[in-house]
């Protein structure tokens, strides 16, 4: 084995979505950093097909937005069927999200073509995976990371890094190195994922959930007018490691209870299901995400969404400490602020998933013949769907349990967002008079402040400039004076007259004033940032 080599400042190990989102936001950060993986290339299966709102604004900040809806299918509603009849058709997404996301939707594309597009993201910026390269062991000391790495199966070599990343899936190497606990229970049923065509009388742009005496599926248009079917592998193939398309084809409506034909197959495997989470995200100078950190029920398709919100918040937190522009305190945040809604994602998609699957006979008619209407009931009161479709599409999640999440000075009404919630969508008209969208003022990598004042006073804003100024290449300044146009954005934000909200790069809110003294603001500042 040749002698420790540098890879850089940071070993990222697992080249999936999670992986590739974490290189992506570090090479947009000027950070070097090391990519591997074990396979040979990025996976030509569809797999994780489900982009979720909160994904889809991630992709926004990037510029790549318009590529995944070139490529993609937006689905706006679901359908609920029983015994091969529409029950109840709820168009829970454009209906209910339209006001809360610009992309009030789930966005039906392959993960195959998910991960080309974050590689080409990387490779604009001269970066590519180290495929074929494993990871064999490694070590730790306070200042770096030592691994053995295996290339081609055969070469065996040292790497150093200052921070590795276990991004590498739910058998993750990583994990098992660093010896941490991965709770939770495997589901008993088998289960079928399958990628065909399908010849029914529903639209193709909209999610359907279907149950039977006998069975249940989950049909989940893809582009190109194919489908993403999931269901219980057959009773008399359960356990069979190579079923195949005819399998599942033979019998099919039968078993559904429902006029469909399933033809041309372009992919069919079978899993079972998994309910776990690991019990720290972070050990010494190493950390986990995606996969290797949680993985749950397929209800929601959360999986992948989830991994690349775990990459997010970690880049930008590894690049300001890397930098040198924060305290190394700031990375324990990652933890405070992942691992709960990972416990809290494992538990509820539990739940659905039970109520999906169950054989038992009472929970069997709740499911066929109250759940859907229940649903359909219970929609159409606004703030349950608005709910409904923030936790669906991940823009609802909330930060309470981090350190950095609970600096708000001054008077605000309860609407008006708090520090650890998300940035909202809110648009309103600039000094130009053109409608934009508050998200995209504040669309940097770096912390922004958003001043909002009356213009006629402008000159009580100099303190926090001045502040912001001890912050060079950290945090952005724009002001925003109140006018007929801007009203919208103060209301919304609960600012009567002046005050201001600090945005992290992740559009989370980090801090909040209804005045615009500095005081406050500067003890947070110096609470995780360095000058």
């Amino acid at each position: 084995m040749k002698a420790m080599q540098d890879t850089g400042e940071v070993l990222i190990v697992g080249a999936g979505p999670t992986g590739l989102m974490l290189a992506c936001q570090l090479a947009l950060r000027g950070i070097p950093f090391r990519i591997i993986d074990t396979n040979r290339d990025h996976t030509t299966q569809s797999r994780a097909i489900v982009i979720h709102a909160a994904s889809m604004e991630l992709f926004a900040q990037m510029g790549v937005a318009d590529r995944f809806l070139e490529l993609g299918k937006p689905v706006q509603a679901i359908n609920f069927i029983v015994k091969g009849k529409v029950a109840e058709h709820i168009a829970l997404f454009s209906e209910f999200g339209k006001s809360l996301t610009e992309f009030p939707f789930f966005l039906a594309l392959e993960q195959s073509k998910t991960e080309k597009l974050l590689s080409d993201y990387l490779e604009k910026r001269g970066h590519t995976v180290d495929w074929n390269t494993e990871l064999i062991s490694l070590t730790q000391t306070t200042e770096q990371v030592q691994a053995v790495l295996r290339k081609d199966g055969v070469k065996e070599e040292g790497a150093a890094a200052t921070w590795l990343v276990g991004a590498d899936g739910a058998k993750s190497k990583v994990r098992h190195l660093l010896n941490i606990p991965f709770g939770g229970e495997t589901y008993p049923m088998d289960l079928f994922v399958l990628d065909c065509k399908i010849d029914w009388p529903l639209k193709n742009n909209e999610l359907s959930i279907a149950f039977s005496d006998h069975s249940f599926a989950g049909f989940f248009p893809l582009p190109e007018d194919r489908c993403r079917v999931v269901g219980f592998v057959p009773d008399e193939f359960a356990g069979k490691t190579d079923l195949r398309f005819e399998d599942v084809q033979a019998g099919f409506a039968d078993r559904m209870q429902m006029d469909a034909r399933l033809y041309d197959p372009s992919w069919i495997s079978t899993y079972r299901a998994h309910h776990r989470y690991v019990s720290e995200f972070r050990k010494g100078r190493c950390f986990l995400a995606g996969d290797a950190a949680h993985v749950h029920s397929p209800v929601g398709a959360q999986g992948m969404n989830t991994g690349l919100h775990d990459a997010y918040n970690l880049a930008w937190k590894l690049a300001l400490v890397m930098q040198g522009k924060a305290k190394e305190t700031l990375l324990s945040s990652y933890q405070d602020e992942r691992l709960p809604f990972a416990r809290q994602l494992v538990r509820t998609t539990d739940r659905a998933f039970g109520f999906t699957v169950s054989r038992s006979p009472f929970v069997k008619v709740m499911r066929m013949h109250v759940a859907p209407h229940l649903l359909a009931l219970v929609v159409k009161i606004k703030f349950i769907a608005r709910f409904v479709f923030k936790n669906i599409s991940q823009i609802g999640i909330t930060y309470r349990n981090s350190a950095f999440e609970k600096a708000s000075e001054g008077s605000f009404p309860p609407a008006a967002p708090k520090p650890g919630q998300r940035l909202p969508l809110i648009g309103f008209e600039d000094s130009a008079g053109r409608l934009v969208n508050v998200q995209h003022v504040v669309n940097t990598v770096t912390f922004h402040l958003l001043i909002l004042l009356e213009e006629a006073k402008g000159d009580r804003a100099h303190g926090l400039t001045d502040l912001a100024g001890k912050y060079p290449d950290i945090i952005s300044v724009r002001s925003i004076p109140l006018a007929k146009g801007s009203a919208p954005l103060f209301q919304r934000l609960g600012i009567k007259k002046e005050g201001f909200f600090l945005i992290r790069p992740d559009l989370y809110i980090a801090y909040r004033s209804s005045r615009l003294e500095t005081d406050g603001l500067a003890i947070y500042l110096d609470s995780f940032l360095t000058r």
